[in-house]
């Protein structure tokens, strides 16, 4: 709604990026790519991209940052941070050169100032909200599965043993 709603005068914030980063950060590998490329669909159907453009950049980014976290660092702010600052440099690069400088647009450094930089430096400025929600959500849920996981474990332990089974 925020993307498509108007709430800038002349560009819009590109929250599914920071969304697409920080869900990947919390999820294994194929549920943050999948939601990456979700996520990237939703700029293109908000934005009027091509369909899909947007996902052929989010959805190995995302699967980057599932990765990194899996593997190499820690789900926290600064690395949100980056990674989303990572993934908003080079989209903004891959859709400046892919809408205007390959097409030859006439006044397309106007476009990239009015109306590019500032939708991606937005996105970057307007991702800690958005990590700390998703980070909230997710510490929610793994709050919930760790009790029924523990209920579970519970409930088996009280049961006496089958004296049929060896």
């Amino acid at each position: 709604m925020l993307m498509t709603g108007g709430f800038f005068l002349r560009w819009q914030p590109l929250l599914m990026i920071p969304l697409a980063i920080a869900v990947a950060m919390f999820e294994r590998e194929v549920a943050g790519s999948l939601f990456g490329a979700f996520c990237g669909l939703m700029i293109d159907a908000a934005c009027g991209n091509l369909f899909g453009m947007s996902s052929i950049w989010l959805m190995p980014s995302a699967l980057a940052a599932s990765l990194l976290v899996m593997n190499l660092i820690r789900p926290n702010f600064i690395n949100h941070l980056w990674l989303v600052t990572a993934t908003c440099i080079i989209m903004a690069f891959m859709e400046y050169f892919f809408k205007y400088i390959i097409w030859d647009e006439p006044n397309s450094g106007v476009i990239l100032i009015m109306y590019i930089i500032p939708s991606y430096l937005a996105a970057i400025v307007l991702s800690p909200a958005v990590y700390f929600l998703i980070r909230a959500i997710s510490l929610k849920f793994s709050e919930k599965e760790s009790a029924q996981l523990l209920e579970i474990n519970d409930n088996a332990e009280a049961q006496p043993p089958d004296s049929k089974t060896c």
